[in-house]
C-alpha cells in the first residue's frame, strides 16, 4: 500500500481544528494570572511564545522533510536513545488522548447527559475514533476538511449574532490592572498549551512534496488565531470576566444567550453538533499518531493492530474511578500540569535533538539525502 498524500488544506485544517477543540469547550487561557479584561493581550502575547517554543520542531521537520519521526530521532539519537524518546512521544499522544477524552465525557455529563455512565460515552466516542484512525492519515486528513469549517461557522455564527448582546466596556481600562510579568507569565502558559506541532511532526511525512511546511504551520497559527480571538471575546463581551472565569464551559455557557431574527433560540445545539465530531476528530489525531509511531518503532506491517489495544488502554484508563474524578479531571487540565507535561514532548525534547543534530551535522546530512531518495512506504 503506497503512502497516503494529504494536502495543505488538510494539514492546516487538522492543526486548527485540533487546538480550537479545548479553547471552544473550556477556554483554559482564562485560568491563567493575568485573566481580567487584558485577557486579549495575553492571547496575542501567546504567539509570540508558541513561535519561539515551537521553533526547534520546525527545524528539525525541515531539515528531515519526508522522513518519519522515528527516522529523524533514530538518525539524531541513534538506535538505542533513540527508542526511549520516540517512546515520549507515543507516551504524550497517549496522554493527550485520555486527558481529551476525559474532559470531553466529563463536559457532557456536566452540560449535557448527566445521567448517562461515562463507560457509555467512552464507548460511543471510542468506536467511530477507532474506525477514522484504522483508515489512516488520508482519511483523518479528509475528514478535516468537511469536519473543521463547520465547526469554524458555528463560531462565526454566534459572533455575528450575538453582537447585540455584547458590551465592550468590560475590555476597559485597557493594561492598566495586569502587569508585564502576569502578561508574559499568562502567555507562556497558554502557549505551553499548543501540542499540535507535534501534528505537523507527525503528518508532515505525508504532506506533499511541492507544500511548505513553513507556510503552512503560519497559516494554520494565524487561522487558530483569529478563532480563538472570536471565541473568547464574545464570550467576555457578553459574560464578564468574573462569571466566565467561574464557569468551566464559558463558551457554551455564552452560546446559550444567542438568539436569531427574534424567534430562533436555543441555538446552543448547534455549538453541540459542531463540537462533539471535532472532538471525535481530534482523539483521532491522537490516537492515530501513537498507533503510527509505535508500529515503525516495532517494524510493524501496519498501525492497524495497535488501533484497538491503544483505544482499549485510554478506555481503561478513563473509567478508573480516580481519573475519571471531576477534581482530577480539572487538575490534570489545569495550569498545574498540563503545560508542564507537553512543555518537554514540544520543546525541551526537540531543542535537545536539534543541538546534537548541529553537533553532528557532518555525519548526519549524508545520511538523511540518502534516506530521503529512499522514503518509507505506509506500512513503515
Amino acid at each position: 500500500m503506497n503512502k497516503p498524500v494529504i494536502t495543505t488544506v488538510q494539514l492546516l485544517m487538522l492543526a486548527a481544528g485540533s487546538a480550537l477543540v479545548f479553547p471552544y469547550t473550556f477556554m483554559p487561557i482564562l485560568s491563567t494570572p493575568a485573566a481580567n479584561q487584558d485577557v486579549w493581550a495575553v492571547l496575542l502575547l501567546a504567539f509570540v511564545y508558541i513561535l519561539i517554543i515551537n521553533a526547534p520542531l520546525l527545524f528539525l521537520m525541515n531539515r528531515f522533510r519526508g522522513l518519519t519521526i522515528n527516522q529523524t530521532i533514530d538518525m539524531i539519537a541513534g538506535k538505542i536513545l533513540g527508542k526511549p524518546a520516540v517512546m515520549i512521544f507515543i507516551l504524550f499522544f497517549m496522554y493527550c488522548y485520555i486527558a481529551c477524552s476525559l474532559i470531553t465525557t466529563h463536559f457532557i455529563n456536566s452540560y449535557l447527559f448527566s445521567a448517562t455512565p461515562r463507560w457509555m460515552l467512552m464507548l460511543f466516542m471510542t468506536v467511530p475514533v477507532c474506525y477514522a484512525a484504522y483508515k489512516g492519515a488520508g482519511t483523518i486528513g479528509r475528514l478535516s476538511v468537511f469536519l473543521v469549517p463547520l465547526f469554524m461557522l458555528t463560531i462565526i455564527f454566534f459572533t455575528l449574532f450575538g453582537i447585540h448582546n455584547m458590551d465592550f466596556s468590560v475590555f476597559s481600562p485597557v493594561l492598566t490592572d495586569s502587569s508585564f510579568i502576569g502578561l508574559n507569565w499568562s502567555a507562556f502558559l497558554t502557549a505551553a498549551r499548543y501540542s499540535e506541532i507535534l501534528i505537523f511532526f507527525v503528518f508532515s511525512f505525508y504532506l506533499n512534496k511541492k507544500s511548505s511546511i513553513n507556510k503552512t504551520y503560519a497559516v494554520a497559527l494565524i487561522v487558530f488565531g483569529v478563532f480563538y480571538m472570536l471565541i473568547l471575546i464574545p464570550t467576555i463581551a457578553v459574560l464578564g470576566v468574573d462569571f466566565a472565569k467561574m464557569s468551566w464551559n464559558p463558551y457554551y455557557v455564552f452560546t446559550r444567550q444567542v438568539n436569531a431574527f427574534s424567534f430562533l433560540e436555543r441555538l446552543q445545539a448547534l455549538n453541540t453538533l459542531a463540537w462533539f465530531p471535532v472532538t471525535i476528530l481530534k482523539l483521532t489525531i491522537y490516537l492515530f499518531m501513537a498507533c503510527r509511531v509505535l508500529s515503525v518503532m516495532f517494524k510493524a506491517k501496519s498501525h492497524n493492530r495497535f488501533v484497538v489495544p491503544l483505544a482499549a488502554l485510554g478506555f481503561i484508563a478513563c473509567n478508573i474511578p480516580l481519573l475519571s474524578n471531576s477534581d482530577t479531571i480539572k487538575l490534570l487540565s489545569s495550569n498545574y500540569v498540563f503545560p508542564w507535561v507537553i512543555l518537554p514532548a514540544i520543546f525541551v525534547l526537540p531543542l535537545l535533538l536539534a543541538a546534537v543534530y548541529l553537533l553532528r551535522r557532518k555525519k548526519l546530512d549524508p545520511m538523511i539525502k540518502k534516506a530521503q531518495s529512499h522514503p518509507v512506504s505506509e506500512k513503515g
